[in-house]
């Protein structure tokens, strides 16, 4: 029986794959990545702040893993998603007018971000001019309360369900965008929605109402 560190396994869960596969992938990059440490002991806290501060490094890893588990797609994806939140791909579009969500909403900066990431994961966004939807797709919301203002709101696809991966079904979307550094809430809200906020505000998601 494998005793594999706690590194280990929460990346294999954040990747949904064996942790055979992710103690594969941290042995070959650990051989050319130094600073690599996932494969020591170390507790879930450091694991985390090794995710928030080396991402680059914790991305190739889960390449290698999902290569190594025949799921060359998903590699790509990871990748892609990485490079979509920190602002690293090679060419992007403008999100145009209405693409991912309502007009009014389409300057919004955590809006456009959230777009852009799951329009990278290859999630289907919808086109809209306000009143009509011109073609179906994931539609992002801010916060129109004022009072959590780090967070998203999605509305998955019609088609969510159907895909098949690691961006596939409705929870597809909480793992991209806990993939791409976003706080996430595991139960969908009232009305379908999931919920998902910025890193910038993952300190402090709920901030407190100002008192008179």
């Amino acid at each position: 029986m494998n005793d594999y560190s706690t590194g280990v396994l929460q990346l294999a869960h954040e990747i949904g794959l064996d942790p055979e596969h992710v103690a594969h992938a941290m042995r070959l990059a650990s051989r050319t990545f130094a600073r690599v440490q996932v494969s020591t002991g170390m507790t879930l806290d450091q694991f985390r702040r090794l995710f928030t501060q080396d991402r680059h490094s914790i991305v190739i890893v889960a390449n290698i893993a999902m290569r190594h588990a025949g799921r060359r797609e998903d590699a790509q994806l990871l990748m892609d998603i990485y490079k979509a939140a920190v602002g690293r791909l090679p060419y992007e579009r403008p999100i145009h007018t209405g693409v991912g969500t309502l007009p009014e909403h389409h300057s919004h900066p955590h809006v456009q971000e959230a777009v852009r990431i799951l329009t990278a994961a290859g999630m289907p966004p919808i086109h809209t001019d306000g009143i009509h939807e011109l073609r179906p797709g994931f539609q992002v919301m801010p916060d129109d309360t004022g009072q959590f203002p780090g967070w998203v709101f999605i509305q998955p696809d019609p088609g969510a369900k159907a895909r098949t991966g690691f961006a596939g079904g409705d929870l597809g979307y909480l793992a991209v965008m806990r993939w791409a550094g976003w706080g996430v809430i595991t139960e969908r809200l009232p009305g379908g929605l999931y919920a998902a906020c910025h890193p910038d505000h993952k300190s402090d998601p709920f901030p407190a109402a100002p008192t008179s």
